[in-house]
């Protein structure tokens, strides 16, 4: 039983850690991408998240939930630090 429960977490785990470095990324290298844009971005998610009449599946389920939530962190950390995207360690 728990090995079932393994790929679940495995998987929800390795999609939050990739959308964040994804997200950091982005945020740092495209002047498109501010905190206006992902909360658009995440106002979507929930959207989707809540449209699933055909039947996403338990995989799709577990990327769409970790994906909103690297979304709501990435959002809240540029909230609480007051910025509107990254800061460019470089200069």
């Amino acid at each position: 039983m728990a090995e079932s429960a393994d790929w679940r977490e495995n998987t929800y785990e390795h999609t939050l850690e990739e959308e964040l470095l994804g997200l950091e990324r982005r945020l740092k290298s495209d002047p498109d991408c501010t905190l206006e844009s992902l909360e658009g971005i995440l106002t979507h998610l929930y959207h989707s998240e809540g449209a699933d009449w055909g039947g996403r599946g338990e995989v799709q389920n577990i990327i769409l939930s970790a994906t909103i939530a690297a979304y709501e962190l990435i959002v809240a950390r540029l909230k609480k630090s007051g910025q509107d995207r990254a800061q460019d360690p470089s200069g």
